[in-house]
């Protein structure tokens, strides 16, 4: 602990700490806020505390007080690198350093508040692969298994919102704008408003026309014009943008009981899993449309992304396999 406190004390000071960018500073204590909420300890708090502010410390000195949001994976190397080299850190600790500056982007990255699309952290070459917030990527079978069950259940409000997500890419503030009016008779919604302000329709396919019919069935009549409610007659109410993210969750803990394993997929899980599964051939509306698969420039479109390497970096990096098929070898 002695150790630990030293370092930190040499690069902290409060003097420093007041010309950090403001908006540094308010992603950070956002960022503290929601791990607050997840009951962690106080000891963890200021551990993840007295490491961010070292990290924004480096970026005030070194960096020119950017925004953390516009740091690209060089920065983040050289970060890395600045840990062990001049702080003379182990790199079990320089890891902790950056495991909590990863934490802190997932976040955003995860937040639509911030206009954050790729955690470059994650690409820093000798982070451990587990971070704390990779993206599993679910399988059309999976998806098709969740749902099912979610059908025996009749559970449709959840089985509709996993198609909504799963069929339009859409990102869980932009699935959480759909109106109930008229989604049977077409297959496209209103217009939502995704990051960066940017208006447009979420597009769907047969299951989630599927699920609609269920769950409107299901739902009755109201005056609530919001796709998604809870509670039943003079109870119901608009569901919260915190309750979809709690049905999310319920769908990752039937998945591991389908599968009796662990499967850490989470939100942002389905967004990147629709992708890829547009990009590899395996999504099922593939066949509805008549195509082998999409191309990167159409997932693009689709995404409703500025930049394709935006999309890229949401697809599974295939190098090895690619290489193991034209050169006929194993890579383990």
């Amino acid at each position: 602990m002695a150790e630990r406190g030293r370092v930190y004390n040499r690069i902290f000071n409060e003097s420093e700490w007041k010309l950090v960018l403001e908006d540094n500073k308010i992603l950070m204590e956002d960022y503290l806020l929601e791990i607050r909420s997840q009951k962690k300890k106080q000891s963890t708090l200021d551990q993840y505390k007295n490491d961010l502010r070292i990290i924004l410390i480096y970026i005030l000195k070194k960096l020119d007080n950017k925004s953390i949001l516009e740091l690209n994976k060089k920065h983040f190397r050289n970060m890395s690198l600045w840990m062990i080299e001049e702080l003379g850190q182990s790199n079990a600790r320089a890891n902790r350093l950056m495991s909590a500056t990863r934490s802190m982007l997932s976040f955003a990255e995860d937040d639509d508040d911030y206009e954050y699309d790729v955690n470059f952290t994650g690409k820093v070459k000798g982070l451990p692969k587990e971070g704390v917030r990779d993206i599993y990527f679910l399988t059309d079978e999976q998806i098709a298994k969740i749902r099912e069950y979610l059908r025996e259940h009749e559970d449709y409000a959840k089985m509709c919102l996993l198609d909504f997500l799963y069929d339009s890419a859409g990102r869980r503030n932009e699935i959480h704008q759909i109106f109930k009016e008229g989604l049977l008779e077409k297959n496209y919604t209103n217009i939502v408003i995704g990051k960066r302000g940017k208006k447009f329709p979420l597009i769907y396919f047969s299951r989630t026309k599927e699920s609609l019919a269920l769950w409107l069935n299901q739902r009755g009549e109201d005056n609530i014009e919001s796709l998604w409610v809870i509670g039943k007659g003079t109870n119901k109410k608009e569901a919260s943008y915190g309750t979809l993210y709690d049905w999310i969750v319920s769908l990752a803990d039937i998945l591991d009981k389908l599968e009796d394993c662990n499967i850490p997929f989470n939100p942002h899980s389905l967004r990147h899993s629709s992708l890829e599964n547009l990009s590899n051939g395996t999504h099922y509306v593939l066949k509805e449309i008549g195509k082998v698969k999409l191309q990167l420039n159409e997932l693009k479109y689709f995404a409703h992304h500025g930049d394709i390497s935006t999309t890229n970096a949401y697809l599974k990096n295939n190098e090895s396999s690619i290489l193991a098929e034209t050169f006929g070898i194993e890579i383990k």
